[in-house]
């Protein structure tokens, strides 16, 4: 083999190994992505989640107060 068939088969295995690294960081790189559009799904859903924490909280704190009236009124019914 002569110094430019040589130099031309390096370069080519270059070149194929530097396309097959590309790909190995483009497929991190959407590995990558999909975990933090996972990761900001999950975090909008936590979000979600303690807003209707919250907002049970509240209707059992209003209903709670509604049933301790009416215990009242009972109790003065009864007397």
């Amino acid at each position: 083999m002569n110094w430019n068939q040589e130099t031309k088969t390096r370069l080519n295995e270059k070149v194929a190994q530097n396309v097959q690294d590309v790909g190995s960081l483009v497929r991190h790189v959407v590995k990558t992505s999909r975990s933090s559009e996972s990761l900001k799904k999950m975090v909008t859903i936590k979000t979600q989640l303690e807003y209707q924490e919250s907002a049970i909280e509240r209707s059992v704190h209003d209903n709670m107060s509604t049933l301790s009236d009416i215990q009242g009124q009972l109790n003065s019914i009864n007397r």
